[in-house]
C-alpha cells in the first residue's frame, strides 16, 4: 500500500486543527445564556463567601433573605418570559406594565364588586389581556408601525382606562378563598409557591420555544422574516400570537401581585416594562430578534433580583440598581452585536 505523502498528512493535521470542535468554555460564551450564567454564578458565589465570612453584617444566607429573594424573582420574571418570547420574533411590547395593573384590577372588580365567580373573573381578565395583545399585534403588523410606538401608545390607553371608568383614586380589596391564595402565593416547605409557578411557566415557555414548531417560527420570523415567508411560515400570524402570549403573561404576573397584596389598584406601576426588557437583554436575547433562550430569561431575572438584594444588604442607595440595569442593557446590546458579527 502506498503511504500518505507528508504534504497530505500536514494538510489533514491542519484541517483537524482548524475544524476542531469548540471547547465547552467557548460554547458557553457564545450561547445566548452563557454570559448571564457566568455573571449569575459569579455573583452567587461572591454572596455566599461574603455571607460566610461576615454573617452578622451580610445576612445573605439567612432563611428570611433567601425566601424573600425567591419570592421577588417571579415579580418581573413572569412578565419577562412573555416579553422575551415576543423579542425573539423581533418585536417589543411596552404596554405590559399597564396590562400588569389594569387586567388584574378588572378581575378584582368583577369578583369583589360584581360578584362574579372567581374562575370567571380570572378568565375575564385573561381575555382582556389577550385582546390588548391582539390589538397591539394587528395595529403593528397591519399598518407597518414599529411595535415600540404602537405599544407605547397602548400603554397610555390601558393605563388610563381603569381610572377613567371607576375613578382616579379607586382601589379594590381582593380577598380570594384561602385555598386559592395559598396555592398562588403561599409556600411549599421553605420555597414560595410563586417561585414554583415561575419555574412552571418557564418550562412552558421553553417547550413553546424549543420543543414546538411555533418556537421555530418565532426564531425564523425574528431572524429573517423574508426567508421565513419563502419557507412557508405565516410571519403575520406568528408575531400576532407572540403579542397575545406576551400580554397574557403580564396578566398572570399581575394576578400573582394582586393576590399577594390582597389589593388591586389603578395606580400605575412604573418601569415594569423596562425591567422586563432589561432582564431579556441581560439574559442574552437580541434586540433585533432571532436569538435568545428561556434559561437566559430565568437567569436574567435572578441576576436582577440578586443585585437588588446585594444593594439592600449592603445598605447602598437604591439608584445603584437603576445604574446597574442601564449598564447591563448597554453591555448586553454590545455583546449581542459582537456575537452577531462573529457568528
Amino acid at each position: 500500500m502506498t503511504s500518505a505523502s507528508p504534504m497530505t498528512e500536514s494538510t489533514h493535521a491542519h484541517a483537524a486543527k482548524r475544524y476542531r470542535p469548540a471547547s465547552r468554555w467557548t460554547r458557553l460564551r457564545v450561547h445566548p445564556a452563557g454570559p448571564v450564567a457566568i455573571m449569575f454564578f459569579g455573583l452567587l458565589a461572591a454572596c455566599v463567601i461574603v455571607g460566610l465570612v461576615i454573617p452578622d453584617k451580610f445576612v445573605f444566607l439567612s432563611q428570611a433573605n433567601l425566601t424573600l429573594l425567591l419570592r421577588a424573582i417571579p415579580s418581573y420574571g413572569i412578565v419577562a418570559l412573555g416579553v422575551g418570547l415576543l423579542m425573539v420574533t423581533g418585536e417589543f411590547d411596552l404596554s405590559v406594565g399597564a396590562v400588569f395593573v389594569a387586567t388584574p384590577f378588572a378581575m378584582a372588580f368583577a369578583y369583589t364588586e360584581a360578584g362574579v365567580a372567581l374562575p370567571i373573573a380570572i378568565l375575564f381578565s385573561v381575555a382582556i389581556a389577550a385582546c390588548i395583545g391582539l390589538a397591539n399585534g394587528l395595529i403593528t403588523l397591519k399598518f407597518g408601525i414599529p411595535s415600540f410606538i404602537t405599544t407605547l401608545g397602548m400603554m397610555f390607553i390601558v393605563r388610563t382606562a381603569a381610572p377613567f371608568i371607576v375613578g382616579y383614586t379607586r382601589s379594590i380589596s381582593f380577598k380570594p378563598p384561602p385555598a386559592f391564595r395559598e396555592a398562588l402565593v403561599g409556600s411549599i416547605g421553605p420555597i414560595p409557591a410563586q417561585f414554583i409557578w415561575f419555574i412552571g411557566f418557564a418550562v412552558i415557555a421553553y417547550l413553546i420555544l424549543n420543543r414546538h414548531f411555533l418556537g421555530n417560527h418565532f426564531f425564523a420570523a425574528g431572524g429573517n422574516p423574508n426567508a421565513a415567508r419563502f419557507a412557508g411560515i405565516n410571519v403575520f400570524r406568528t408575531k400576532l400570537f407572540a403579542f397575545v402570549i406576551c400580554s397574557v403573561f403580564a396578566n398572570i404576573s399581575g394576578i400573582f401581585a394582586v393576590t399577594r397584596l390582597n389589593l388591586a389598584q389603578t395606580a400605575p406601576q412604573f418601569f415594569i416594562e423596562l425591567f422586563a426588557v432589561a432582564i431579556c437583554v441581560i439574559g442574552g436575547l437580541s434586540l433585533f430578534g432571532g436569538r435568545g433562550s428561556v434559561i437566559g430569561i430565568v437567569l436574567g431575572a435572578a441576576v436582577l433580583q440578586l443585585v437588588q438584594d446585594i444593594i439592600i444588604l449592603a445598605r447602598l442607595p437604591g439608584f445603584y440598581l437603576d445604574m446597574f440595569v442601564g449598564i447591563m442593557i448597554v453591555v448586553g446590546v454590545v455583546v449581542n452585536q459582537m456575537v452577531r458579527r462573529k457568528y
